[in-house]
């Protein structure tokens, strides 16, 4: 038996192996046979999957590629949640932070031209001219538009009830009423800020900014004790006007009917000239138009030039280059919020772009469909980022303008299309960088990058931290930061720029209510007495000295003195200067230093900036003033932060040119108390003993003047707005940084790490951040608001003194990097509480 089956297994395997043979021989030959054909074959499927693939490419890849770049968009809500914010809140920032740094440039400028400003407004003498006559002038040389003849009339004395501010008893300065129909025309487009112009005889418009009325409210009477019928008219409207052509306007016959008895009729003539760009057209523009009227018509006139150079060099020229700064930082923060925002977004994506890489999609490929990707959600945001920034922008323009009374200029249209289309431009750029980096890699490396950092990155800060005592949810946040160093240094950078922000507006704040001080109309710091202010007329040297002797024997005064101001020569300076004449001892209370001292004798002066740089006189230089005939040298022994008159006048003690002039009565007497002093007694008192001589004590002026209220409203508005998007680009990088570790913060709770230190193990991640953000940003804050002051004092040609400069206090500048931490700390405060709730399941299955 065993023979044969070894027989039989060797038969078999002979015959197998022959057969086997057989098979192969004649396998060989048909392969041979068929050779060329099979390789003709081939090559004709090998071109037919290139076309086939061609086609497929043409027809199909780039819709799939669409596809998968809309899939991509819906799928990774959260991703795209935050792209439609940061863009949004980028766009907002920016655009209107650049409508801004538009509606600024040259302000006086741009008003003039849009409300076809008078180039020239003259006053005519009614007793003299008809109006006939007047509206010939319309006809004269060079004249291209005028508008007129308005009558007009000077008020004074008039009264009116005010919230928070008794004038009832106090006469308002003379007011200029002009009679127009309406508010438009061919010259001076006044416009309306609030209100209606008026449609019957006893409403009345007020001109912002014109006098204490612009602090009244829509609705109240005012009253003209002075006119026929003592007459009282409502305030219906209030408007801007860079012409400055009046005080307040009526209807034309209510103008008539105001005129006091007695008085000759006026009227108002407004021109616009083929040239005017400087004072010698001018002056031939005016020659023009007076040329056919008889002798003694022109009362006065204004030029626009005068208000050009005041709007360049008061102290609302201050306001451009603050929120230039601004701008500036609204822009820069825009872009790095939203830069970082879309490259974060797309790193978090290596492992999907792995996938795409292993299906054949090419580098090139890749970049497209995250271009794609990215700008679906983004798209989003820059159309209502665009909304919110022009709304913004429309409220701060109309703050602005008020603040300039220029009135609100419109938004810039390039701006409006600007803006928008470099934000996609930009996400656009950050896409293809960051898309393509990603793209070269291989597919395996791409893969296996998953979601999470390189294992690698911030291993060696854990291995430190860990060995700290600090508990261990605080070391992992801490080393946090080391695993995604970019995307760290971006939330810095943001952070840094609101605390920039937040130094520089409280710091601008605190230099302008000292400048706001030191800058008052005489630099006092007391009280004011306006002498003779109840009577008709100028006050007179019996008031005056009257009012002196009250206020000499009322208990409480400390010192007081007054100002008188002269036109006259002065050599070196101008044939028309103006002279400030101090009477009494201003010792107290004068216009900060900025070098040399005050005056302690005759025969000294102090002098603004301006007029030192414009002259290039300097301390200890001579001039000569002269006087009602006589020459009296004036030695400048100080330089003072004063930007009344264009800060073009001199400043002196009234004994220099004793002998010379005549007693002149004081209109206004600045009063210090002695201190503890109840000044609400001292005043009621003194407003008793000051009766006999029809002088008030003028009431306290609060809130620092509007210029100051403008400029902390704004700054709050712009550090608002600076912060918020900070914090959201905070909000954006924590997000995604905690979206790609949940899988790990799963981890960190199946071995027992509780959900409050979860949150504060994300919470502490940013923490250092903003630690070192509010360190970096304070000095930065202070280095801004350095070199942004003297910018502004530039404006209004002065140095700014010390006082003004060194606003910082040690205890404010720790609260500053303090917010750094607080900025830090409120963006991650809501993907922090997301992570301590998030089901340890839920982010153990999260890949």
């Amino acid at each position: 038996m065993s023979a044969m089956g070894k027989a039989g297994r060797a038969g078999t395997a002979g015959s197998t192996g022959t057969a086997s043979r057989e098979s192969s021989t004649g396998s060989t030959g048909s392969t041979g046979k068929a050779n060329k054909t099979s390789s003709t074959s081939k090559a004709g499927k090998r071109a037919d999957r290139k076309e086939l693939k061609r086609s497929a490419h043409r027809a199909g890849r780039g819709s799939v590629l669409r596809k998968v770049a809309r899939a991509g968009a819906s799928r990774r809500k959260l991703q795209s949640l935050i792209l439609v914010l940061v863009t949004a809140g980028s766009v907002a920032a920016a655009l209107l932070a650049a409508q801004l740094l538009a509606g600024v440039n040259a302000p006086f400028d741009q008003a003039f031209a849009r409300q076809n400003g008078s180039e020239l407004t003259v006053q005519y003498n009614g007793a003299k001219a008809t109006q006939a006559q007047l509206a010939t002038t319309a006809h004269a040389a060079g004249v291209t538009a005028s508008a007129g003849p308005f009558p007009m009339v000077q008020l004074s004395h008039a009264t009116a009830q005010i919230p928070g501010i008794d004038l009832s008893t106090f006469p308002l300065p003379t007011l200029t009423v002009v009679g127009r129909p309406d508010n438009g025309g061919p010259v001076d487009d006044v416009q309306l800020s609030a209100g209606h112009w008026p449609t019957a005889p006893n409403q009345i418009v007020i001109e912002n900014g014109s006098s204490i009325l612009a602090s009244a409210q829509l609705g109240t009477s005012v009253s003209f004790p002075g006119s026929p019928g003592d007459p009282a008219l409502t305030i219906v409207g209030f408007t801007n006007t860079v012409s400055q052509t009046a005080d307040a306007w009526v209807l034309p016959g209510e103008a008539s009917a105001l005129r006091p008895h007695g008085t000759a009729p006026a009227y108002q003539m407004l021109y616009r000239f083929a040239a005017a760009g400087n004072d010698s057209q001018v002056a031939a523009d005016q020659n023009a138009v007076a040329a056919s009227l008889p002798s003694g018509a022109v009362l006065g006139s204004q030029s626009w030039l005068v208000l050009r150079t005041a709007a360049d060099t008061g102290g609302l020229a201050i306001i451009p280059p603050f929120l230039a700064v601004f701008g500036i930082l609204g822009v820069i923060l825009a872009v790095v919020i939203l830069a970082g925002a879309v490259s974060a977004t797309i790193g978090t994506s290596a492992r999907r772009i792995g996938v795409l890489k292993a299906l054949g999609c090419t580098p090139t490929q890749v970049v497209r469909t995250y271009c794609v990707q990215a700008m679906i959600p983004c798209l989003l945001g820059v159309v209502v980022g665009t909304a919110a920034g022009s709304y913004g922008a429309t409220v701060l323009l109309d703050s602005t303008g008020q603040a300039l009374n220029t009135g609100a200029p419109p938004l810039t249209l390039w701006v409006e299309l600007l803006v928008p289309g470099a934000a996609l431009a930009l996400v656009v750029a950050t896409a293809v960088l960051a898309a393509g980096r990603a793209g070269r890699m291989s597919v395996i490396e791409a893969l296996s990058t998953g979601h999470a950092p390189a294992a690698r990155r911030g291993r060696r800060a854990q291995r430190l931290l860990a060995r700290s005592p600090l508990p261990r949810s605080i070391s992992l946040g801490l080393a946090t930061p080391f695993t995604r160093p970019a995307r760290a240094i971006a939330l810095v950078v943001a952070v840094v720029f609101g605390v920039i922000a937040v130094t520089l507006a409280v710091g601008v704040s605190s230099s302008l209510g000292r400048a706001s001080a030191d800058v008052s109309e005489d630099g006092s710091s007391g009280i004011t007495v306006f002498v003779g202010a109840q009577d008709n007329g100028p006050p007179s040297l019996a008031q005056s000295n009257q009012a002196v002797a009250a206020i000499k024997a009322q208990a409480g005064t400390a010192a007081y003195y007054s100002t008188i101001e002269f036109q006259m020569p002065v050599s070196g300076v101008s044939e028309d200067a103006t002279v400030r004449e101090y009477q009494g001892d201003a010792s107290w209370s004068h216009f900060p230093l900025i070098s040399g001292h005050w005056l302690t004798g005759p025969g000294q002066a102090v002098v603004p900036t301006h007029l030192l740089r414009a002259t290039g006189l300097h301390l200890g230089s001579v001039v000569t003033a002269t006087e009602f005939g006589r020459s009296f040298p004036l030695t400048i022994v100080g330089e003072v932060f004063d930007t009344h008159n264009g800060g073009m006048e001199v400043i002196t003690d009234a004994t220099a040119f004793a002998g010379a002039q005549p007693a002149f009565p004081d209109g206004e007497i600045s009063v210090g108390l002695k201190p503890g002093v109840d000044e609400n007694a001292y005043v009621t008192a003194l407003n008793k003993a000051l009766a006999a001589s029809d002088s008030v004590v003028a009431p306290s002026a609060t809130g620092g003047g509007k210029l100051t209220i403008t400029m902390d409203t704004l700054s709050v508005l712009m550090t608002l707005i600076l912060v918020s998007v900070a914090a959201l680009g905070v909000i954006g990088s924590v997000v995604l940084d905690t979206r790609e570790r949940v899988h790990d913060i799963g981890v960190y709770k199946a071995l027992g790490m509780t959900p409050r230190q979860t949150t504060n193990m994300v919470l502490t991640s940013v923490l250092s951040l903003g630690f070192i953000a509010g360190v970096i940003g304070v000095p930065l804050g202070v280095w801004v608001h350095n070199l942004v002051l003297p910018l502004m004092g530039d404006q209004v040609q002065a140095t700014l003194p010390p006082d003004v400069l060194n606003v910082y206090q040690l205890a404010e500048l720790v609260l500053f990097a303090a917010g750094g931490i607080a900025i830090a700390l409120l963006g991650a405060l809501g993907p922090a509480s997301w992570a301590g709730r998030i089901r340890t399941a839920t982010a153990l299955r999260t890949e």
